[in-house]
């Protein structure tokens, strides 16, 4: 049987006294692709960053890889592993590709490791290291 990785359970959570969220439940396992697919204003946003501790939950439970996160800030969930990645164009525009990219490895004190990490990218992805330093 496959771990549970990341379990959302009764989630309700809003904006101020405006609920977009009404007893969520989502459930993932290690190795699982999961998409969530609605309109605009369906609440997927809302959802995510609920999970990552963006939106404060009104009732509910977060857990991930066995451990209760529900209520942390986003700053104390992502060196767990778990990260929000808005869609879209959500970028630094006054920074080059190459520091976005750093970006997402603020948490990482392994230089090794960051240089493996945008190798890795510039190799899935060539046009970014061509345009490394445009902003």
């Amino acid at each position: 049987m496959t771990e549970l990785l990341l379990r959302a359970e009764g989630l309700t959570a809003g904006y101020g006294k405006l609920p977009i969220l009404h007893d969520v439940t989502l459930q993932v396992y290690a190795g699982e692709m999961v998409s969530v697919i609605g309109p605009n204003g369906a609440g997927k946003s809302t959802a995510f960053k609920t999970i990552v501790g963006f939106v404060h939950a009104s009732s509910g439970r977060v857990t991930f890889d066995g451990q209760d996160i529900t209520g942390l800030r986003p700053d104390q969930v992502l060196p767990r592993g778990l990260a929000y990645v808005p869609q879209g164009r959500v970028v630094f525009p006054q920074m080059t590709v190459l520091e976005n990219l750093e970006m997402g490895a603020y948490i990482e004190r392994d230089g090794g490791r960051v240089r493996e990490a945008l190798a890795r990218v510039y190799t899935l992805f060539p046009i970014l290291a061509e345009r490394r330093g445009q902003k």
